[in-house]
């Protein structure tokens, strides 16, 4: 692991460092923000994208809230032939990203926020850029700039891509509304991995998605933090010995 030259950010330089991961022979060597230790350990140790048993290696992946490619780089290693698009609204994590992507290889790069609708909001951007968010929060930096969004569900139409095999979205809480926006594609992917940020938005999100997939696993921090895994009701594993119990009535 070796340091880097400062990024830009602002008024001060973000500390950077490299750092390398392997996996079947192919080595892949990120340039990373120096303390983002919680989510490479959430990723590489925790396995909160882990592939779903029994359920093919996704074609296309739709990685929204890429930050500066941790999961695509998982992804990658995972799922070697798969076609990436990262789509990350956050400056600095954008540098990095950008930096990254030809590392990670077959990466489409999308410089943009995602919503439920086209508009504009307040964008709260954080020294650690994955608690950069839509909504204020401890992390954030008080004054906020204005952020341009796209509709999620027309973005993802003019990508030209029938589908999305794997949907993944880590948004600090604007992931309600790109699920509701992304109508379709959401059906038709066969893994969606996501975080919540509140209680509300863990109950909104199992509301959506009980329709055409069902919950897989997932981690609850807290009451307002976790991720799960969502896999479509035609695909999800039918484990020995696990079996739906029911009283009658």
């Amino acid at each position: 692991m070796a340091s880097e030259p400062p990024v830009e950010q602002g008024a001060c330089h973000l500390a950077t460092k490299h750092v390398a991961f392997e996996s079947s022979g192919r080595k892949i060597e990120l340039v990373l923000p120096a303390d983002d230790a919680y989510v490479l350990n959430e990723i590489f140790n925790g396995q909160c994208y882990k592939p779903v048993p029994g359920v093919p290696p996704p074609r296309v992946v739709l990685d929204i809230g890429a930050n500066v490619g941790l999961a695509a780089t998982y992804f990658r290693l995972t799922y070697p032939e798969a076609l990436i698009h990262c789509v990350e609204p956050d400056p600095v994590a954008w540098s990095l990203l950008a930096q990254n992507a030809a590392r990670i290889g077959n990466c489409r790069l999308h410089n943009v926020g995602l919503y439920e609708g086209d508009g504009e909001r307040p964008f709260y951007a954080a020294t650690n850029s994955v608690m950069s968010s839509l909504a204020r929060n401890p992390g954030a930096q008080a004054a906020a700039s204005v952020l341009t969004l796209r509709d999620a569900g027309r973005f993802a139409a003019g990508l030209g891509v029938e589908r999305f095999d794997l949907i993944k979205i880590d948004t600090e809480g604007a992931e309600v509304p790109i699920l509701r926006s992304l109508g379709g594609f959401l059906a038709e992917a066969a893994i969606v991995h996501m975080e919540f940020h509140s209680r509300e938005d863990r109950r909104a999100i199992d509301d959506l998605m009980n329709p055409t997939h069902c919950l897989y696993n997932g981690v609850i921090e807290s009451a307002h933090r976790g991720h799960f895994t969502y896999v479509a009701n035609a695909l999800a594993p039918r484990e020995i010995g696990v079996a739906a119990l029911s009283v009658e009535r």
